[in-house]
């Protein structure tokens, strides 16, 4: 009796190309990959009874594998041979949009530092998988620079070594020395490459030991100097012994009024505050299930923005925040695709940009986290990726400054008329009435355009053309010609291009039919003649 296997039912949010691989090996288990080619195509030695019966098993066993959602797209194929081309057709198109989007997020692949080796080069493999599923060849030689470049800093000597004093390269030297190293590591700082855990070093003194230290008396040589900080991530001293921890937790007990939070997430070492620490970079963004919209307390991150009274967001320990604004912001996600985010409130006093999971499911978008890393995809189309640090998932992307001034009532007009003016590329005061007269300036109305230096120093002053007029007193004084071509469907005799001269005063035409484009001087000295 065969062994029984089971894979992951497709449902666009996996690889298609590794389902793909699976579902023929599953297939060739049974004894139906023929099924693929077709009934027509099927060995003769079989009776058209056994091709339609391992037609239809093969069918079946497709179908099983397939998410409710794919199915109903495919529903109407009625061969295997036809759903397998339907399911390629749909998620391996071989588009130049693909091949380009496939392309760009290879070259823009960058390792996060602190990910571990073997989740970067799982995405790196999946990535040229894809690419060689549309027929993209991307030459050994090329694959390990691409991988080399995609390193962190910290890999600055790796690469270095690998790179300098050999004279070739290849992509499976890259790896095996990636995964050397990461071992290497493992080994010399207790703790894998992600930085998880931390060995237990027990530091023993004498208890004899007397308090009045002797003079030419020398402390033990520390035996931290291989552990990485789980906190500043740097060598040569541990996370209670972190320096900078220690001036974090200083400056947040002078100031306790900073402590106004909208989550907390529990860790076994410490908790992590989710809007409050002013230290870090404002430009992070938190996701999470636990918030009712997207917030942002940073006016200038906002695309477009509106006034709005949207009363009151309670934080987790109960505090009032007020809602002042509502608008968009645009994020250049992981794949250097710029993404704009909508409905974002504009909440003061909050430390951080918050991600509502709760709106992105309600339109339309799914989530599923793995390995430390959460995806928020449409259909087939990963629009996030999300790193999880410290118990938080934080958006691996940059926002887009948006316009800081976005226009609002509370303007006045002359702000209104300054700012649509740089908006539109410095257009003049006339063009700008016009297109708010038609109300294309979101229903603002603009006046005089103050003094701007950009304008005086970019405009340029060209000197128009004479008007040639040309006075034919014979025929033949003066001839206009034109080549046409080539078309697309030749004449009966082979006919390509057509050339023809039109005599200036008696308005008399000649034409020529051509077969190739050199022929041009030949029939000029023909009709010259």
């Amino acid at each position: 009796m065969a062994t029984k296997f089971e894979i992951e039912k497709f449902d666009r949010n996996i690889s298609f190309g590794i389902w793909q691989v699976k579902m023929r090996a599953i297939l060739t288990q049974q004894g139906l990959q023929k099924a693929l080619l077709g009934i027509e195509k099927m060995s003769s030695t079989l009776s058209q009874e056994e091709k339609q019966d391992m037609d239809e098993r093969a069918l079946a066993v497709i179908q099983l594998c397939l998410s409710n959602e794919v199915l109903r797209e495919v529903i109407h194929e009625k061969s295997a041979a036809a759903l397998w081309l339907k399911l390629e057709s749909l998620y391996m198109t071989k588009s130049l949009t693909s091949k380009l989007h496939l392309k760009q997020r290879l070259f823009m692949l960058k390792m996060v530092e602190g990910t571990s080796v073997k989740t970067h080069l799982d995405e790196f493999n999946s990535i040229l998988m894809d690419l060689e599923n549309l027929e993209v060849k991307i030459e050994d030689e090329d694959q390990a620079l691409l991988l080399l470049c995609s390193l962190p800093p910290s890999f600055k000597h790796f690469r270095e070594t690998l790179l300098y004093g050999r004279d070739s390269i290849s992509v499976e030297d890259v790896k095996s020395s990636l995964f050397s190293k990461e071992l290497m590591d493992r080994d010399l700082t207790g703790c894998s490459s992600e930085g998880v855990s931390e060995g237990l070093v027990a530091r023993g003194r004498s208890q004899e030991r007397s308090f009045e230290k002797k003079k030419g008396e020398r402390r033990s040589k520390s035996r931290n100097k291989f552990k990485i900080c789980n906190y500043c991530k740097m060598k040569g001293h541990i996370k209670s012994e972190c320096y900078g921890l220690k001036n974090k937790q200083k400056k947040e007990e002078k100031n306790p009024e900073k402590a106004a939070e909208v989550g907390v997430a529990k860790d076994e070492c410490e908790d992590y505050v989710l809007s409050v620490n002013a230290v870090r970079s404002n430009d992070e963004w938190i996701l999470d299930s636990g918030y009712s919209y997207h917030m942002c307390p940073y006016k200038d991150r906002f695309h477009t923005y509106e006034h709005d009274d949207g009363g009151v967001v309670l934080m987790g320990n109960n505090a009032p925040r007020k809602t002042i604004g509502i608008g968009s912001i645009r994020i250049k996600m992981y794949d250097g695709i710029v993404r704009t985010l909508t409905q974002v409130r504009h909440v003061l006093d909050l430390k951080k940009n918050l991600i509502s999971l709760g709106t992105l499911e309600a339109n339309g978008c799914k989530y599923s986290a793995e390995g430390g890393v959460l995806r928020v995809s449409r259909g087939a189309l990963i629009l996030m990726k999300v790193k999880r640090t410290n118990s938080l998932y934080t958006l691996i992307g940059t926002t887009v400054t948006g316009a800081a001034a976005a226009v609002s009532p509370s303007m006045s007009e002359s702000e209104v008329t300054k700012l649509w003016h740089m908006r539109l590329g410095h257009m003049s005061e006339k063009g700008m009435t016009m297109l708010s007269k038609r109300g294309l300036l979101c229903g603002q109305s603009t006046g005089k355009v103050e003094f701007c230096e950009h304008c005086i120093f970019g405009k340029q002053r060209k000197v128009s053309f004479q008007t040639t007029i040309h006075r034919t007193k014979a025929t033949l004084d003066y001839i206009h010609s034109d080549l046409w071509g080539p078309a697309r469907v030749p004449s009966k005799g082979g006919a390509r291009y057509f050339l023809t001269f039109i005599d200036d005063y008696s308005r008399k035409v000649w034409v020529f039919m051509l077969k190739h484009k050199d022929e041009v001087f030949m029939k000029f000295k023909q009709w010259k003649v």
